[in-house]
């Protein structure tokens, strides 16, 4: 007999309490499920969700010299366009880097160059927590490191000073590229 009967219109008090048994711990597991798979970030890898996620700049609030005694790698890359058909293998390097070497004093600050912030925003969850995002629709910050190409990437030492220029990506450079991070986290911090 159905917890709820259609011709008497009454409810079977002990069918509905069977159901409630059964339906709220499998609810409740739904949810777990959901929630876990909403932090999943590349490759599984669980991240602390937006609330431990470094706020988006713009670019009159983004000061390079914020980061001195870190080892900067600026990149530009912008979700929308043929110029960054790269752009999305570029953003999940970024992540491994920072995961990699975060730790020992790398900074990412990943400017994005879309001039529709929602098309910045659809990559976000694809980009490490801690890494900065610089919000640049205008692309006054492109201008001014006179861009060559989608995505590029600008290294500076503990000191500021840009010591590596990558323009475009191509993953067979990959190693490469991160020797070069490598090689500038060596360098001592000259006050």
């Amino acid at each position: 007999m159905p917890f709820f009967n259609r011709t008497c219109l009454f409810f079977n008090l002990e069918k509905f309490a069977m159901f409630r048994k059964i339906m709220i711990p499998l609810l409740a597991v739904l949810i777990t499920m959901t929630a876990a798979m909403a932090l999943a970030g590349p490759e599984g890898s669980v991240r602390g969700g937006d609330r431990d996620r470094v706020p988006a700049l713009s670019v009159k609030d983004f000061n390079l010299e914020a980061y001195e005694g870190k080892v900067v790698l600026v990149g530009f890359w912008q979700k929308q366009g043929p110029q960054c058909e790269q752009c999305q293998a570029y953003i999940s390097w970024l992540t491994r880097m920072q995961e990699s070497h975060g730790k020992e004093g790398l900074v990412i600050v990943a400017v994005n160059q879309d001039t529709e912030e929602a098309a910045a925003l659809e990559l976000m969850p694809m980009i490490h927590q801690r890494t900065q995002v610089v919000l640049d629709p205008t692309r006054k910050m492109g201008s001014r490191y006179k861009l060559e190409g989608m995505p590029s990437s600008y290294m500076y030492d503990r000191n500021l000073n840009m010591q590596a220029k990558f323009v475009g990506f191509v993953p067979e450079e990959t190693e490469a590229m991160e020797e070069e991070i490598v090689r500038l986290l060596k360098i001592k911090y000259k006050d």
